[in-house]
């Protein structure tokens, strides 16, 4: 450690507990905000909520109401919401299972089923009950009630709806069934005990006929508690067709009733004013404050510590994870098998915890209750920004409390530590423990793959199957939930299931023996058996995170650790640490939205309807990998775990993460269904949780869903599927198998790849083993699949990846998805790429490869420079006594340094070879004589030396000199023919600052700099404005844009994307009639920060979702309160943040109406002075065009979204409309300015009428970029020439013009000389409209004075004193046309702001009149 080091560590640590104490204190605004004092018991906490008393009252009408229920003989047919005689023609499968609330799985109930549709008119008597399924409900009497969950823990993890995700506070009462006496028993017969009241109990654990009862007991209740009796006080009855990701269960949504319900008012009173008065005394009230969810389980007295009574009704063994207890096939037409279902076991095991649980989250209020409570509400804040709570595959409010109460209970943490520190301590458990059991699996025995198992290069990759597919689920972590008074390691000994399970064993070594793979603990056998994380209950029946896949647990502890870094940071950090510089951590973990349509890379979608499910036909008779646990899961979630599973195995190292889109992930803006005017019992309520509620009550034209939301057959289902790229080894080629002697690992592989994909190859190391090679054709390519150039290094071969898998294990061959498979907006892409063309030749190639095109450039470049400074080193004169080089230079040429976008891989549209610049390359036959691409700008750096003058008019002079000797020196090389000097060809153009030049077939302009120039400028005592603006100039032209170069190239290639992400953000620009309004450095910033300062999201390695994030940063960020501090690689520390805010709230003022609009600082924006001032956005954008800008931004980005979430580009989402502009928008303007037609290069740009489509033509593929890149190098048809290849036209060279953009020079002259007046817009790449804004101030009535008379006009009948003039719109117009007379052919005034003749309007003749005689009678009354 270094003395800076100890010098710096008393202002770090200073430093963290600074931002530590702002976030606890952010974080207590935050909680008192958002916690919700409620409790089951009136009077407990402090400061309880004033409807508490309400919600208790509410809660003791639903349990009087539901206990005064009838008994009753329900069965399959109580679930209808249509009567079986409306329709007595036969109907199929799927219309007839529509007419049900929920859909029915198990055994008995299908029998039942089938016999309904097959039978006959007098089949219909309940007396037959050979095939029916008929159970009896003993009444209300007999169902325990009783709050659980947070209501009846004190209201620990209670929230407000603003914590909530914009959610109605929901509160969880147990509706509890009674269990038969008799275990075991299956049946009863009339003749049975009739005090026997339960209505669950023998095998009804069985192949789903416990879910079946307490669904059809809960639509009974439905149906039961939304009579029109019970409206006044139940309100509105929803059925949900889950249960926290359930799809088994199905719950019931109570909604108070509201004062103003149109529902609950059945009679209008007659005084119609008191009813006014009275509504308008309640209004306050008509909201809704909390809703009932009717939770059925089963009751259980688990103190019974008994081995009958450890699980009920249920045997205990049968709720060992390795037991199978449900044989039906959840596909019709698939076989059954006797394997586990541990999913199926865990779902009845939790049916019975729900007071237990609820009794283990009360214990720990009663310990800790102010701790407990509100570090459980920061982290269902936490879990709801990022999607993680209350939907599929996501946690639920009791397991993330439950975890928590795992701290507590194993003295993790202690009732002392306040929230935020319970919060951090929470984060390291999730992120440090191995709940997959796939870290460090190297060193385990058997598992070995380390370098020296098999050598590959950069290009390989190792797939070893096994380890993906088991995970080391045996050496993973696992939790059991400790008693109260105990240790965890005490709870697992004294765990009467433990025990059996051990004795299970035991019985069975002695009988058969036990095979070494069999698990000798139930906890080990948990671990074996499922593939979700493992966290117990003390009676190791229920696991809390059984219903959570492997993928989001990865999810879950990478977001740990980013929230870890991110409570831990200070900015002094390195770089690849110090990396959230533009969000504060209390932001970024607390008021981010992160949820699943932000989170990713890449998505795609699937309908389920083209899923192939196992064994159901031949061509998945030998696919193994996926499809043997939908007994298990379900036909859904087994899709869900076998896409993930399947192409986590095919990808591996090659992405981050991959996840299914769950429920729970949608728009938390979103509001919730609380208008008083809305009949809530006849609405489908859809909020954030995206869950849909069903009501029981329908109108004519309300929706009902039926249990369709699960149905596989329903052609609208989607799957989504989200990921993140790793751009570290996402372009690899090769996937090498296991050795050869490895036969099951190669079968495996060999399975998963195809035998036409995966073949033997001989290797480099001597290897000869089966691979996957992905620079060859796919054999299963369709007519419209292509690949981009370049594109492996943005996920081209992950894609492909995904479509060579779902095509071989999931999609129906006859499927239109199966050749069709692609990742969303991939296309987006087209408009700054090329497609890869077969057969291509080496000249068409620039024209498809925008990355080629660059390098070609480049490498040039590195010719050149290298012919500058070797032909510029000084060399003795024979019999001088001076020393001279090659190029006549007095000075050796020190740095050739690139400036131009086109040397950092950001420029639109590359220079292509041009023949008559010294290119041996011919594009096409016709070639233009004026170049419309901007000259490649490069600065050439001299030697420091005393020869440079002291003035600074020499000075200049001097600097010209040098390009003409430099100009002439070539051209004397080219004479004597010397090496290299062959490459330069055309004209050379020297002006006083730049000379033009063309080498290696491009464009070249070169300035010099002089640090002499401004070091002389910096050691004036008393610079004039001139020179003070002249040095700032030159640092800006050649220091600043020097080091922001290396900047942006640094970004671009380190995260490939990024450059085509800077193009694309200006083609979007120049859609938007936005060129030249913001400079290319402030876009490329912009770009720089997204992609190195991605925090709180990570970094995009995909083209769509960097200008997805560079939109969303546009039109998010607080620009007129907040400066974008862009710093890539971390050279701006604490104290420097600190002056750029106070300095940027000096510049901006009280009214934050001063400075810069946009104010972007990088590490070069420090002046001399030490002020930081923007470098690129001093004076653009202005404030109207910034303010369009991010309305713009704004609206493609949602626009863009609803295209990923649509799931398809259809008609009504098409990406290409954000690179258009509508005719309404040119109904903004004040004037437009039609270009002629022959001053156009590439019309296939236009704003308004391009096509923005990929076309074939004669084979090729030919993207938007490539039509005009094949346009670009033709000109201006007036300029257009012959190009023949083997012969160089030398007498047109001198006729060749460098830079020749008329409509761009019209355009910045029209800038220069009427900017004071309007603004003007226009598309650089296709300017065949400009047009002009009114600036507000242009029209001000103003003192006149002779010398600013310029188009000002008297304001006639209207003077006031010093306003006598005021501007002539038509003078301006005049004036414009004229200097555009060229350019344009027509125009159209849409703002006609000239003064109208008054003598033509009566009304201001008349108003003249009056003043008269005003002024007569005034002038009487004087005399």
């Amino acid at each position: 450690m270094t003395m800076e080091d100890d010098l710096q560590q008393p202002s770090t640590a200073t430093e963290e507990l600074y931002h530590t104490n702002l976030l606890r204190h952010q974080a207590t605004e935050l909680l008192s905000e958002s916690v919700l004092p409620l409790s089951s018991h009136i009077g407990m906490l402090e400061n309880e909520v004033k409807w508490a008393k309400d919600v208790w009252q509410y809660m003791d009408n639903v349990k009087r109401i539901l206990k005064s229920l009838n008994g009753a003989a329900l069965s399959p047919d109580d679930v209808t919401f249509q009567s079986h005689g409306d329709n007595t023609d036969k109907e199929s499968a799927s219309s007839f299972h529509e007419r049900f609330w929920v859909k029915l799985h198990s055994d008995k109930a299908k029998k039942h089923l089938e016999h309904i549709m097959n039978k006959d008119e007098n089949s219909t008597n309940r007396g037959n009950n050979h095939h029916r399924f008929d159970f009896e409900f003993p009444g209300g009497d007999h169902l325990k009630v009783s709050p659980i969950h947070s209501y009846a823990a004190n209201g620990a993890g209670l929230t407000t709806s603003f914590a909530n995700a914009n959610v109605v506070p929901t509160l969880d009462l147990a509706v509890l069934m009674p269990v038969k006496s008799k275990f075991e028993e299956e049946d009863r017969d009339d003749s049975g005990d009739r005090d026997d009241v339960g209505m669950i109990g023998g095998k009804d654990y069985l192949n789903g006929r416990y879910f079946d009862k307490r669904n059809i007991l809960a639509v009974h209740v439905a149906k039961f508690l939304s009579q029109k009796k019970q409206r006044k006080t139940i309100g509105s009855v929803h059925l949900v067709h889950e249960l926290d990701g359930d799809y088994r269960k199905v719950c019931l949504i109570l909604t108070p009733p509201l004062s103003s319900d149109p529902s609950q008012s059945e009679k209008q009173p007659k005084n119609k004013s008191k009813v006014e008065d009275g509504s308008a005394k309640k209004k306050k009230k008509n909201k809704i404050r909390f809703r009932v969810r009717l939770v059925f389980g089963v009751q259980f007295d688990g103190a019974k510590n008994t081995p009958d009574n450890n699980t009920g009704w249920i045997p205990s063994a049968r709720l060992f994870p390795d037991r199978c207890n449900n044989k039906v096939a959840e596909i019709d037409g698939q076989e059954t098998t006797n394997n586990p279902t541990p999913t199926y076991n865990n779902s009845l095991a939790g049916d019975l915890h729900f007071l237990s649980n609820t009794q283990i989250l009360h214990s720990v209020t009663v310990s800790a209750p102010k701790a407990f409570t509100e570090s459980w509400a920061l982290l269902k804040i936490w879990c709801l920004q990022r999607g993680f709570l209350r939907g599929r595959d996501t946690f639920t409010d009791m397991s993330l409390g439950m975890s928590l109460a795992y701290l507590y209970r194993s003295k993790m943490v202690s009732s002392r530590m306040d929230s935020i520190q319970v919060f951090t301590v929470w984060m390291k458990f999730i992120s440090d423990q191995d709940w997959l059991g796939d870290k460090d699996q190297s060193k385990k025995k058997g598992t070995e793959v380390n370098e020296n198992t098999i050598r590959y290069s950069a290009h390989e990759g190792y797939q070893d199957l096994n380890i993906m597919s088991t995970r080391g689920k045996k050496y993973r972590a696992g939790f059991v939930m400790p008693d109260e008074l105990s240790t965890e390691k005490q709870t697992i000994l004294n765990c009467i299931q433990n025990r059996l399970y051990a004795s299970d064993i035991k019985k069975q070594s002695s009988t058969t023996g036990i095979p070494e793979d069999v698990p000798m603990t139930l906890l080990e056998s948990f671990k074996l058996n499922t593939d979700s994380p493992i966290f117990l209950d003390p009676s190791m029946t229920v696991n809390y995170f059984g219903n959570i896949s492997p993928s989001f647990i990865q999810e879950l502890q990478n977001e740990a650790k980013k929230a870890l870094e991110c409570i831990h940071f200070h900015r002094d950090n390195s770089s690849e640490e110090a990396s959230a510089h533009r969000i504060d951590p209390f932001r970024q973990l607390f008021l981010e939205n992160i949820r699943f349509w932000q989170r990713y890379d890449a998505y795609l979608c699937l309908e389920l309807k083209d899923i192939s499910i196992p064994n159901l036909d031949k061509t998945n008779a030998n696919r193994r990998f996926w499809g043997f646990d939908a007994q298990d899961r379900g036909c859904h979630d087994s899709i869900a775990n076998g896409v993930v599973k399947v192409l986590n195995m095919a990808l591996g190292n090659r992405i981050h993460s991959l996840r299914l889109l769950t429920s729970g992930n949608g728009d938390t803006k979103g509001p919730s269904n609380n208008a008083a005017s809305v009949d809530l019992g006849t609405t489908v309520i859809v909020e954030s949780d995206e869950i849909p509620m069903i009501p029981i009550r329908h109108s004519a034209d309300s929706a009902h869903l039926g249990y369709r939301k699960n149905d596989i057959s329903r052609n609208k289902e989607m799957i989504h599927i989200g990921l993140r790229i790793n751009r570290d080894t996402c372009h690899r080629l090769v996937d090498r198998g296991p050795p050869a002697d490895d036969t099951k690992g190669t079968s495996d592989f060999v399975a998963l790849w195809g035998q036409r994909k995966a073949q033997l190859r001989r290797f480099k190391d001597g290897a000869i083993v089966h691979a996957v090679v992905w620079n060859e054709p796919d054999d299963n390519k369709g007519h419209d699949d292509f690949i981009y150039e370049s594109g492996d290094k943005v996920g081209d071969i992950v894609e492909r990846i995904i479509q060579h898998i779902l095509w071989g294990h999931f999609l129906k061959c006859d499927s239109q998805l199966s050749l069709n498979v692609k990742f969303q907006l991939r296309n987006l892409v087209s408009l700054v790429e090329g497609a890869k063309n077969e057969n291509t030749d080496s000249d068409s190639a620039l024209i498809d490869s925008a990355e080629g095109a660059h390098k070609s450039i480049s490498s040039a470049y590195e010719k050149l420079a290298t012919f500058l400074k070797k032909n510029s080193e000084l060399e003795p004169v024979v019999g001088l006594n001076e020393s001279i080089s090659k190029l006549g230079l007095p000075l050796s040429i020190d740095g050739v340094e690139p400036l131009s976008p086109a040397l950092r891989y950001t420029a639109c549209f590359p220079q292509l070879p041009h023949p008559f610049l010294g290119s041996n390359v011919t594009v096409s036959k016709k070639i233009s004589g004026a170049i419309s691409n901007d000259p490649i700008l490069i600065q050439i750096r001299f030697e420091g030396s005393t020869k440079w003058p002291n003035d600074i008019s020499a000075m200049g002079a001097a600097k010209c000199a040098m390009l003409i000797q430099i100009a002439e020196g070539i051209e004397a090389m080219k004479e004597k023919r010397e090496p290299g000097s062959e490459l330069f060809d055309g004209p050379m153009n020297v002006s006083p600052t730049f000379i033009d030049f063309g080498y290696g077939g491009y464009s070249w302009r070169a300035i010099i700099r002089a640090d002499q120039e401004m070091k002389m400028l910096k050691t004036l005592h008393n610079p004039s404005p001139e020179a003070t603006a002249l040095l700032q100039a030159l640092t800006k032209n050649h220091v600043k844009k020097s080091l922001h170069h290396f900047t942006v190239h640094g970004v671009t290639s380190k995260f490939p994307a990024a450059g085509y992400v800077v193009r694309l953000l200006n083609r979007w620009l120049a859609a938007h009639m936005l060129s030249g309004q913001i400079s290319h450095e402030a876009v490329e910033l912009l770009v720089v920060s997204v992609f190195t300062d991605p925090l709180p999201f990570d970094t995009p390695n995909t083209v769509s979702s960097g200008f997805l994030r560079c939109l969303q940063l546009i039109a998010e960020h607080n620009w007129l309160k907040k400066p974008l501090i862009v710093d890539s690689e971390g050279h701006i520390h604490t104290e420097d943040r600190c002056a750029i805010l106070s300095q940027f709230e000096e510049v901006r003022g009280v009214d934050f109406q001063h400075g810069p609009p946009m104010f972007i600082i990088s590490p070069i924006d420090r002046n001399e002075e030490g002020l930081w001032r923007p470098s690129f956005t001093q004076s653009l954008p202005e404030k109207v065009v910034l303010g369009r800008l991010s309305a713009l931004a704004g609206r493609s980005h949602q626009y863009l979204m609803n295209c990923l979430k649509s799931g398809k580009d259809s008609k009504s989402f098409t990406w290409t409309s954000i690179f258009l502009e509508s005719p309404d928008s040119f109904k903004s303007y004040s004037a437009l300015f039609r270009v002629n037609h022959d001053n156009i290069v590439d019309s296939t740009c236009s704003s308004t009428a391009s096509d923005l489509g990929i076309q074939k033509v004669d084979g090729i593929l030919k993207t938007p970029y490539r039509r005009s890149m094949e346009r670009l190098p033709l000109g201006l048809k007036a300029f257009r020439r012959t190009a023949y290849k083997n012969l160089n036209n030398t007498s047109s060279l001198d006729s060749l013009l460098y830079e020749f953009k008329p409509v761009d020079e019209a355009v910045g002259m029209l800038r220069t000389q009427f900017g004071q007046y309007a603004l003007f817009f226009y598309n650089e790449h296709c300017p065949d409209m400009i047009a002009m804004l009114w600036r507000p101030t242009t029209f001000q009535w103003l003192p006149f004075s002779a010398m600013h008379a310029e188009f000002c006009t008297p304001t006639d009948y209207q003077w006031e004193e010093n306003t006598l003039v005021t501007k002539n719109s038509n003078d301006i117009l005049r004036a414009i046309r004229c200097a555009l007379r060229h350019v344009i052919v027509d125009f159209k005034v849409l703002d006609d702001r000239s003064i109208k003749d008054s003598t033509t309007t009566d009304e201001v003749v008349q108003k003249a009149k009056r003043k008269l005689l005003e002024d007569d009678s005034s002038d009487d009354s004087d005399s």
